[in-house]
């Protein structure tokens, strides 16, 4: 976090640590990582919604926790682009 400035140092700060190292293929460790996972992105697009920095949504796709989809967007000269996500972890 040396070469980062203040502003991202700050954001960074008010997000969960994750503390779980596990995978989709670790069974129970994998649900325990995925409640850390969601509840990092809760407090991060709180933190962006607070000051005014909405950019994107996103949503696991299935229960596991292993596809996700969503939206992100930006505005440039009063113009909003809107792009679709997806991924997989595998």
């Amino acid at each position: 976090m040396e070469g980062w400035d203040s502003n991202t140092r700050e954001t960074v700060r008010k997000i969960p640590l994750l503390t779980i190292n596990a995978g989709p293929r670790d069974g129970e460790e994998w649900g325990k990582r995925l409640k850390e996972e969601l509840k990092a992105l809760i407090g991060f697009v709180q933190s962006n919604k607070a000051t005014d920095n909405d950019w994107f949504q996103i949503s696991p796709a299935d229960k596991t926790g292993t596809k996700w989809k969503g939206k992100c967007w930006y505005v440039h000269n009063l113009l909003k682009y809107e792009f679709d996500l997806q991924f997989e972890i595998p």
